[in-house]
Formats: C-alpha cells, sequence, structure tokens
C-alpha cells in the first residue's frame, strides 16, 4: 500500500515537468511585458530597461486605436451572434429531425474541416467581390449564417443526448420545432453554447488576415491595423518596438480575460458533449 510520503514522492516529477511547461509557456509573454515598459531607443533585453508605462498611452494616441478596436467589436459581435446561433440550430436539426440522408449531409459538413479556410479564401475574395460586398461587414453576416462545422458537432452531440421523452412533452403542449429549440434545447446547452461564443470571439478578434483581404484601411479591426500599421518616430522610419508591443499587450487584454472566466465554460462543454453524445 501506497502511504502518504510515497505519494507525495511520486508527484514530484509530474510537477517538475508542469513547473518546466509552464515555464515555457509563460516566458513569451514575460518578454511582451518586460519590453512593453521599456525605453523606445532600447534593444530588446530579458531583463527590464527601466519602467515607461507612457509607451501604452502612445500605443492608443499613434494611431486611431480606438477606432480600430470599435471595427473589431463590430466584427467579433456579428461572428459571435450569427454564428453562436446558426450553428447551433444546424446542429440540433441534425440531431433531431428525422429525414433522409441527414447521416450524409452531416459527414458532408465535418468533412469541410479537412479544407483549409486559406483555400477557400481567394474563390470567397471573387464572389464578395462580384456581388460588390467588399470594404463592408457584409462577409461576416454570411460566414456567421452558414455556421462552423466544429460547433455544428458540438451542439449536434449535445442534443442527441437529450431524453426524447422532453422533445415529445413539447410536441404535446403544442410547442413547434422552432420553439421547442428556442425555449427548451437552446437553454440546457448553455456550456455548449458558452464554448461556442468564447472560441467563436477569440477566433474573430484575433483573425488579421481575412480582414486584410477583404476590407480597407479604415475597417480594418485592430489585428489588422496592428500588423500592417507601425509605430514610428516623427521624421524617421526607426519602428518603437516597446510601444508596439504595448499595443500588442492591449490586443490580448480581451481574449486573455474571456478564457480566464470561461475556460470553466470550455472544459465543461466539450466534456459534456464528449461523454452524453
Amino acid at each position: 500500500m501506497l502511504t502518504a510520503a510515497n505519494k507525495q514522492k511520486g508527484s514530484i516529477p509530474l510537477y517538475t515537468a508542469l513547473i518546466i511547461c509552464s515555464a515555457i509557456f509563460i516566458f513569451p509573454m514575460y518578454l511582451a511585458i518586460v519590453n512593453a515598459f521599456s525605453a523606445w531607443n532600447t534593444t530588446p533585453g530579458l531583463l527590464p530597461n527601466g519602467f515607461h508605462p507612457e509607451n501604452f498611452k502612445y500605443a492608443t494616441t499613434m494611431m486611431d486605436f480606438w477606432h480600430f478596436g470599435k471595427n473589431s467589436i463590430i466584427i467579433c459581435g456579428i461572428t459571435l451572434c450569427t454564428s453562436t446561433l446558426t450553428s447551433g440550430l444546424v446542429g440540433y436539426a441534425f440531431a433531431r429531425i428525422a429525414a433522409p440522408g441527414r447521416s450524409f449531409l452531416f459527414m458532408l459538413v465535418l468533412s469541410t474541416m479537412m479544407v483549409p479556410g486559406i483555400v477557400t479564401q481567394i474563390p470567397t475574395y471573387i464572389l464578395f467581390h462580384n456581388y460588390g460586398l467588399l470594404d463592408t461587414f457584409w462577409p461576416w453576416l454570411f460566414w456567421g449564417i452558414g455556421g462552423n462545422a466544429f460547433y455544428i458537432f458540438l451542439y449536434r452531440q449535445f442534443f442527441s443526448s437529450v431524453p426524447k421523452e422532453l422533445e415529445e412533452a413539447a410536441r404535446i403542449d403544442g410547442c413547434s420545432i422552432l420553439r421547442t429549440y428556442w425555449n427548451i434545447f437552446l437553454p440546457m446547452s448553455l456550456p455548449v453554447v458558452a464554448t461556442v461564443a468564447i472560441m467563436t470571439f477569440q477566433g474573430s478578434w484575433g483573425d488579421f488576415i481575412t480582414p486584410f483581404m477583404f476590407l480597407k484601411q479604415d475597417h480594418y479591426p485592430l489585428a489588422t491595423a496592428l500588423s500592417t500599421i507601425s509605430y514610428t518616430a516623427n521624421g524617421t522610419k526607426l519602428v518603437l518596438q516597446s510601444v508596439a508591443t504595448a499595443a500588442a499587450i492591449l490586443l490580448m487584454i480581451p481574449v486573455l480575460l474571456t478564457f480566464f472566466f470561461g475556460q470553466r465554460y470550455i472544459v465543461e462543454g466539450i466534456v459534456t458533449t464528449g461523454v452524453k453524445g
């Protein structure tokens, strides 16, 4: 029988490995914070070189930071509302509505996950160009309405686990298919909804390639603006790396906050769909 001392000794390698892995993942963030507070005319280093919190002020004033941030909020809001709801609706249809070819269509939807998004960028660009929708936020609305294959899979797995008697009771009470979904199934799937919402927000907030292709500079979100517009000193081509790093940290704050407060829902949502599905 293992004693408490033996168990404690056996956990030492595990905790050592966890500490090493944590240090590896935290190290880039440490470098970013150190260099964000350094003087702009110094080279990046491992140790703090002064303390200059004004770099964060310069990050928001040397470019139209809040205007680009507003564009990011608009794009994320459109994607979040449409993709979260429509993916759930499609997942509900695959899980609860018996129709010919349902399994084939579901496998067809899942097969789109194997196609890299960059492959469809140019055909999509040509399509929206022909309809005159470039430099607008309409493409994100259409993408959101189309849903996401992985999110549809999560919803479908969860809805398949709901007892059939609950749905039959709603039908007896006179609920239509949409009302059954909205009043019964959707409230029950809040962990999955939260998981999809968090993942959608993080993916949309940090996307800089797609807006660069479809939008002009005035409509850029913050991630695209920071990747294309440099912080330079007046009258020179010298890039202020400390200010740029401070801007990058400001960009990361919403993502870190959503993950910090929502990681419980992510774990619960994925575990729920995996166990019950």
